[in-house]
């Protein structure tokens, strides 16, 4: 299957629920989705949908069916198109875990936003996670 796009575009405003929800959820991974239509090879992010992690743990994170539920509802309501999931690494780097390879249940149909919280300065990166490696997505925060 090939990636649905290329370059995902996050405006300043999701940027900012996306980094509120870590630092609410911190110490515990957050977790969401991004969802937006998809222009010319980049998928355009116009909500972000916070979902419960029902682990509520430090490293990994297991969404709520029912918020899924909630958001597929909403998504196609909206007519939009889930983009990616988000999860924040709480004291690690926006960089995919081993965890995260092997969790990782929606192949390459959905990017991973990572939300790395280990340094003073938050890092926003995306990704596509395979079995076994990862590749970065262009990640556009305008």
């Amino acid at each position: 299957m090939d990636k649905p796009y290329h370059r995902l575009v996050i405006p300043p405003r999701i940027v900012d629920a996306l980094l509120a929800h870590a630092l609410a959820e911190a110490p515990r991974e957050c977790c969401g989705v991004l969802a937006g239509p998809i222009v010319d090879g980049a998928g355009h992010v116009r909500e972000s949908y916070p979902v419960r992690n029902d682990l509520a743990s430090k490293t990994r994170y297991f969404t709520n069916p029912r918020d899924l539920l909630a958001v597929t509802r909403a998504t196609a309501l909206a007519s939009l198109e889930w983009l990616a999931i988000y999860h924040s690494h709480p004291a690690s780097p926006a960089i995919p875990s081993r965890i995260d390879l092997a969790e990782n249940t929606y192949g390459i149909s959905l990017a991973h936003v990572i939300l790395g919280l280990e340094s003073l300065v938050p890092e926003i990166r995306a990704w596509w996670l395979h079995e076994h490696e990862f590749a970065e997505i262009e990640l556009s925060l305008e």
